[in-house]
């Protein structure tokens, strides 16, 4: 195999994850000239990941959003880019029918990818996916790669996965300083917003457990996304107060931020999953999504704050009808609870 396109397009955790499976092909194929196909903005972390040797950031919905002709011509110029480099194998991780037809058009001498209905035709070998739903993600993406003898290694590693840059590292530096974070302090980030509002805790109960970490001395700062920084707002104002915040656009320095901290305080999110990746142990506050299918780590250093409750999952973006009880019933001294053990066993406190 000498020329390799490997695809998923998907949202920013899921991308994050497949990076193991772009870590095995790289290593089982060190000199062929691989291609990964990504959405933005998770391109910025594949380009210095040294598991591809060109990244291609497809923004489906900015190239659907555009007029007939225009959409037309743009696929078109992208698909003809894909075709020149003759590909050997594709390998699509997405389970999505733009991505089956992108690789389709390519003419890739080869193609696999998950056994689904809908994309199953586009796959030269595909694997068992009628358990989509009730499988994990990680597991959808290791059965494609096993079509082709390969086995991604385990997503919760000491020190990590994926690679961070001197320029991340340098950036993580400069916002310590800036914040008067000591060289000894604990340092935890807080990622409070998700995709969707059902994963989202409430302002007044992350005040609660803001005010009691910075009561023991603790030091805290934010990451959010710039759109975000509205429901930040309510969170200050809640805390009566500003912490140090993170809001840039770029997961380079996010990825900096959340190497350097002691932990990541956050909700079921693709910061999550950024902050594993990078070996930093993480608390989740978990909302209505099954525990099973999106965290492949393991409970001590990745524990989560989750309460039973009958209509998990739901698969809603706002809850409409028990009253968001999965978020609800969890409490702050819940949350505070929890991250007392995960430091205790992660630093000297």
């Amino acid at each position: 195999m000498k020329r390799i396109l490997a695809v998923k397009l998907r949202p920013l955790g899921d991308s994050i994850l497949a990076g193991t499976c772009f870590e095995a092909l790289r290593e089982a194929f060190p000199k062929a000239w691989i291609t990964a196909l990504v959405q933005p903005p998770v391109h910025e972390l594949y380009k210095v990941s040294g598991w591809a040797n060109e990244v291609f950031a497809y923004h489906r919905r900015a190239i659907d959003r555009q007029p007939f002709f225009t959409r037309l011509w743009k696929n078109y110029r992208f698909v003809n880019s894909l075709k020149k480099r003759h590909f050997d194998l594709a390998v699509d991780l997405s389970a999505a029918h733009r991505s089956a037809q992108l690789i389709d058009w390519s003419k890739p001498g080869y193609k696999i990818g998950l056994g689904l209905p809908p994309v199953k035709r586009f796959y030269d070998l595909s694997a068992k996916g009628d358990d989509e739903l009730s499988v994990s993600a990680t597991e959808l993406d290791r059965r494609v790669l096993n079509l082709i003898g390969l086995e991604p290694k385990p997503h919760d590693r000491e020190g990590g996965y994926w690679h961070v840059p001197s320029e991340a590292l340098q950036y993580a530096d400069t916002f310590w300083r800036a914040s008067r974070f000591g060289k000894n302090d604990v340092v935890i980030a807080v990622n409070p917003f998700a995709s969707s509002e059902s994963k989202e805790w409430y302002p007044a109960k992350w005040a609660a457990v803001i005010k009691e970490l910075l009561g023991n001395g603790l030091k805290l700062f934010f990451t959010c996304a710039p759109l975000e920084r509205v429901g930040l707002a309510k969170i200050e104002k809640e805390l009566g107060r500003t912490l140090p915040i993170y809001s840039g656009r770029s997961l380079i320095s996010l990825m900096g931020l959340y190497r350097k901290a002691t932990a990541v305080l956050t909700v079921d999110s693709g910061p999550r999953h950024l902050a594993a990746a990078l070996g930093t142990p993480t608390l989740t506050v978990w909302g209505p999504e099954p525990l099973n299918r999106w965290h492949p780590y393991t409970l001590e250093k990745h524990p989560v704050v989750l309460k039973e409750v009958p209509c998990r999952p739901c698969g809603l973006m706002v809850c409409v009808e028990k009253k968001h009880e999965c978020m609800m019933a969890i409490q702050p001294e819940d949350v505070l609870k929890a991250l007392k053990k995960l430091l205790k066993s992660r630093v000297a406190v």
